[in-house]
């Protein structure tokens, strides 16, 4: 590793070499990730004259390195729904350049605010359908308030750094004021005059910084003149980007350069790291993608089927197949094991891909498949079972899917991977090892895990605390998402609501009840699964605060099956007087259904 520093470069010298292709990104670099708040911050740290560290980068001559191994150009334009996917620069007989072993994210935050956009979503109230086109995720530039400073901010920030739309920084600009909070927390309007910060690169000398003020009628002596100048000579004259230069053309020596100089902090993931082993050696072969575009690729088409996925899924599923040790560690990733996942890569995305169709069938959704890792010891069946073509086929595995669907509600009800769950999901490999020739083997993980904390059985108890889950439990959700698999997350928008209202209980002085347990009952029952339903905005604006029973009659004149839907017992009278009967009735409704979602040894209850 170089030890000296080089001669600091300039801020827009930097931001020239990007746009001539003299600096470049190597593979082992993620994607760019900050958001536009670190952006602006590391701005506003410059105007501020803090340092923003030492960069490294790593002169690239060799023409082996150049052939074999893949860069990239710094990104231009940042799409949130996109994320910082950056293009491939061919450097096949390219000339000679610089790639960021250090610094990117400071780097090509000071490209995105001098010469790039930041496009995110354009937050619209009560709006439930974005496009992912310009009107819903337009694209911002980076402007500065060069009227005013920021006064007594928390984070000490001085300069009003903000990625503001185009036509928005116009409309700003006519009204020549904007808004600001107090101390006190009281809103006010003060004067304001954006500049978009990349117009600093097209001054000339200090001369032409005068001239853009006085023809604005800014003061030149005051804080306008002081901030452009300053931001002027710190984007174009002042050399503050350090750096140091590796010349080493052994690319594992740098790889692992970048391991150690990146590791060291909490921002950047280990999953990260481990990606930049993979890519260094996935892409010592001919392949016409990457790992990280052959991943990328397969957590789209995971997210077309409708559930999100990562890097760090990914990289856990390939360590069941392929390691014998599990956890994050680099020994876990060594050559043999990446070129495993490489060569078998094509039966591992089939196995992937088929296992969430298969839980999307089973009428699980992104909402309630809470627990991604669930599905891990699945895909391991599907691969090792080699059946990934035809386990989604209606007449294939019948009773398979059924013990799997089982398998998923006892692991999701109970919580089984919850926590640090590396230790379970290993052995659960081992029991699919040794049992994958016939059905998926949830009997033998049963026995396996019987009497320890992560036992698979569902007794009476557990299952009266699920259905004792209360509203304002995080998991009263997850449980509703369970008991209403047919709900339409994707374009309707979930309401829990109490079917009997809140209103009933809060404002009843239960004079009707002579039993003081009868009213402990209602009290302690009314905020709880047995009490609640999932709707859709539409119905539970319908039912607002209205008695269970009135709605409910008024419901079933245009649709009969509105009980059935709600799960609630078709022969009960809903009066309030009659709330004790309906929770013991619906109590063994829902418990009925749990267990047939969760025996292997019935058909799963179907749910309208």
């Amino acid at each position: 590793m170089a030890n000296e520093l080089e001669k600091a470069i300039t801020v827009k010298e930097a931001i020239d070499n990007i746009d001539s292709g003299d600096l470049l990104l190597p593979s082992i670099q993620r994607r760019f990730v900050w958001n536009t708040r670190q952006v602006e911050f590391l701005f506003d740290s410059i105007m501020q004259d803090y340092p923003i560290n030492t960069f490294m980068f790593w002169s690239v001559t060799d023409a082996n390195i150049k052939n074999q191994f893949r860069f990239y150009d710094f990104l231009r334009k940042y799409i949130e729904y996109k994320g910082g996917n950056n293009e491939e620069r061919n450097t096949n007989g390219y000339k000679d350049f610089k790639a960021v072993i250090d610094g990117q994210q400071r780097l090509n935050s000071l490209y995105i605010g001098l010469k790039g956009t930041y496009a995110y979503k354009k937050y619209v109230y009560r709006k439930k359908k974005y496009q992912k086109d310009e009107r819903d995720y337009p694209s911002r530039k980076l402007y500065l308030d060069i009227l005013n400073p920021i006064v007594d901010d928390e984070e000490k920030k001085v300069y009003d750094f903000r990625f503001l739309i185009h036509n928005e920084h116009e409309q700003q600009n006519n009204r020549k004021t904007k808004g600001v909070v107090d101390e006190e927390g009281k809103r006010f309007e003060v004067d304001c005059f954006w500049f978009e910060v990349g117009e600093i690169l097209k001054f000339q000398n200090e001369h032409s910084v005068i001239t853009y003020l006085s023809k604005n009628e800014l003061d030149i002596g005051g804080f306008p003149g002081e901030t452009l100048l300053k931001l002027y000579k710190l984007t174009n004259e002042k050399p503050i980007i350090n750096f140091f230069l590796e010349k080493n053309q052994d690319f594992d020596k740098v790889l692992y350069e970048f391991i150690r100089t990146n590791s060291g902090g909490s921002i950047l993931s280990f999953a990260d790291l481990l990606m930049s082993i993979i890519t260094a050696s996935w892409e010592s072969g001919k392949s016409t993608k990457g790992a990280r575009e052959e991943i990328d690729e397969l957590i789209r088409q995971v997210e077309d089927i409708g559930f999100g996925i990562n890097q760090d899924f990914v990289l856990k599923t390939c360590l069941v197949f392929f390691s014998a040790d599990i956890r994050f560690a680099l020994k876990n990733f060594q050559g043999e094991t990446i070129q495993k996942i490489k060569s078998e890569w094509g039966k591992i995305t089939r196995s992937i891909k088929s296992s969430f169709e298969l839980v999307k069938s089973l009428s699980f959704n992104n909402h309630s498949l809470r627990s991604k890792n669930a599905v891990i010891p699945i895909i391991y069946y599907i691969y090792l079972k080699d059946c990934s073509n035809e386990i989604n086929k209606d007449n294939k595995h019948v009773r398979n899917k059924s013990i799997i669907k089982n398998y998923l509600h006892l692991s999701l009800l109970n919580k089984l991977f919850g926590g640090s769950s590396d230790g379970f999901l290993k052995s659960i490999k081992q029991v699919i090892e040794k049992n994958h020739e016939s059905d998926f083997p949830l009997v033998q993980l049963k026995e396996k895990f019987k009497g320890t904390n992560r036992s698979f059985l569902m007794d009476e108890e557990k299952l009266e605390n699920i259905l004792r889950t209360s509203y304002d439990s995080l998991d009263g959700f997850y449980v509703l998402s369970l008991l209403f698999p047919k709900f339409n997350f994707e374009f309707k928008n979930p309401n829990i609501d109490h079917l009997y209202p809140r209103s009933q209980f809060e404002n009843s002085d239960f004079s009707f009840l002579e039993d003081e347990e009868d009213i402990e009952f209602y009290q302690s029952h009314w905020n709880t699964v047995l009490n609640l339903a999932l709707l859709s905005e539409e119905q539970n604006k319908s039912k607002n605060k209205s008695e269970l029973k009135n709605w409910i009659e008024k419901q079933e004149k245009h649709n009969l099956g509105i009980r059935n839907s709600l799960l609630i017992p078709e022969s009960i009278d809903l009066k309030f007087e009659n709330f004790k009967v309906y929770i013991q009735e619906r109590e063994k409704l829902l418990k009925k259904i749990i267990r047939e979602n969760t025996e292997q040894e019935k058909t799963p209850y179907n749910i309208v």
